[in-house]
């Protein structure tokens, strides 16, 4: 479930934000101990002329000014409720040491917010994430059951 989607300015390399896709991903999974087919990464380019920095388009402020001075990538993730304080400074300071070291802009300009979701306030194919993972323990207790079951016979 955990979502995370990263903004930055238009004029990153491809490879640049592959790589920061991959690379958020696994620090994501590893932290969280999540399983990746229920994660997501996105980013989100945005044209400088559109973003504004010291109340300027920053478009005008990269005539004067590197990028890395200048972007501030925004990574935005949402997350069940149930993690646990630590896991959650771990996101914020490993996420923001991989942005930096792809995108080669100053940890000071790097923002992360974890934005926290009860499961009824989250719904997974029109159906709230409680239901779903109510049903998914269920199913994985049904399986270990018959499989301690068959192992005692």
């Amino acid at each position: 479930m955990p979502v995370a989607h990263i903004r930055v300015l238009k004029g990153h390399t491809r490879a640049q934000l592959r790589q920061l896709v991959t690379d958020v991903s696994n620090t994501v999974a590893r932290i969280l101990q999540a399983p990746k087919d229920r994660l997501e990464v996105w980013v989100t380019e945005i044209d400088p002329d559109l973003w504004g920095v010291c109340a300027e388009p920053a478009s005008d402020v990269l005539a004067r000014e590197p990028m890395e001075s200048v972007e501030m990538p925004f990574i935005q993730m949402v997350l069940m409720s149930g993690r646990s304080k630590a896991q959650y400074h771990a996101l914020i300071a490993d996420i923001t040491d991989v942005v930096a070291g792809i995108l080669g802009t100053r940890k000071e300009r790097i923002r992360v917010h974890i934005a926290e979701t009860q499961p009824d306030n989250w719904g997974i194919g029109g159906v709230p994430a409680a239901i779903v993972r109510a049903a998914e323990i269920r199913a994985r207790e049904e399986a270990n059951a018959a499989a301690q079951a068959a192992v005692a016979e």
